[in-house]
C-alpha cells in the first residue's frame, strides 16, 4: 500500500519520494500537498504511525452500532463506512486495509467512499481476494432485525480493537471489479513483489480504484 500511495503522489502531483518517511519529512514545505488530503479507514498499524504526521490526515475506527459517524470516542474518530460524516468531494486519497470484507454490505461502503473522494480521487486498499474466481464468496448476511445469518462457517479476522475478532461478510473475487466499474471508478488490482523493497511473496494483492 505504502508503494502505491507513492505512486499515486507522484502521478498526481509529480512528486517522487523514495519513502514513506521522506514523505513526512517534506511534506509540510511542499506547495504541492497544501491541499492534499488522505483519510485512513484505521487508526492503527505502521503506516498510519507515519501518515498521522501529514497535514489534512484524517483517520477513523468503526466502534459499533450505537454511535454516530462523526463522534469521537476516547479519542478516537468513529466512522461507519457505509454513511460517513464526511462531505461530497472531500479526500485526494483514502486508505483502507482489510476493511471491506467486515461491512455487511461492502459495495455500499465502495458507494460512500466513491462520494467523499474528490473527482480524480483514489481508494487504494486490501480485501481478501480469489482471483481465480469469477462470483464473490458471501458467507455471511445481516438480517433486518440485527441477527446474522451464516451461511458459511464463520470466520473472524483479527482485529486491534477487538479481542474476539471481527466477522468476516465476503471474500471478493472478479466480481469485485465488475461492480466497482459499474459505480464509476476505474479499478486497477496490482500484485505487488520486489525483493529490493522488502515485498516478498505472490500474494501482495493491492487495488488502486480513481473515481472517474
Amino acid at each position: 500500500m505504502a508503494v502505491l500511495l507513492l505512486g499515486v503522489i507522484q502521478e498526481a502531483k509529480g512528486l517522487k519520494f523514495k519513502s514513506v518517511k521522506e514523505l513526512i519529512k517534506k511534506a509540510n514545505i511542499l506547495e504541492e500537498l497544501a491541499d492534499f488530503k488522505i483519510y485512513n479507514t484505521e487508526t492503527t498499524g505502521c503506516l498510519h504511525n507515519l501518515l498521522k504526521e501529514l497535514p489534512n490526515y484524517t483517520a477513523s475506527e468503526y466502534l459499533g452500532t450505537e454511535y454516530t459517524s462523526g463522534e469521537v470516542i476516547n479519542g478516537i474518530l468513529h466512522q461507519d463506512l457505509t454513511k460517513t460524516a464526511f462531505a461530497d468531494y472531500s479526500f485526494d486519497l483514502v486508505l483502507s486495509s482489510d476493511v471491506f470484507e467486515h461491512i455487511p454490505d461492502p459495495y455500499e461502503g465502495f458507494q460512500e467512499i466513491y462520494r467523499i473522494l474528490k473527482s480524480g480521487g483514489r481508494h487504494i486498499f486490501t480485501v481478501p481476494f480469489y482471483s481465480d474466481r469469477y462470483r464473490d464468496e458471501v458467507r455471511a448476511k445481516l438480517q433486518e432485525d440485527g441477527s446474522i445469518n451464516h451461511i458459511l462457517p464463520p470466520v473472524y479476522h483479527g482485529d486491534p480493537i477487538r479481542a474476539e475478532g471481527i466477522l468476516v461478510y465476503v471474500i471478493f473475487s472478479l466480481e469485485m471489479l465488475i461492480k466497482l466499474s459499474d459505480l464509476g471508478y476505474n479499478s486497477r488490482m496490482y500484485n505487488v513483489r520486489n525483493s529490493w523493497q522488502g515485498i516478498l511473496g505472490y500474494n501482495a494483492i493491492v487495488f488502486d480504484t480513481v473515481k472517474t
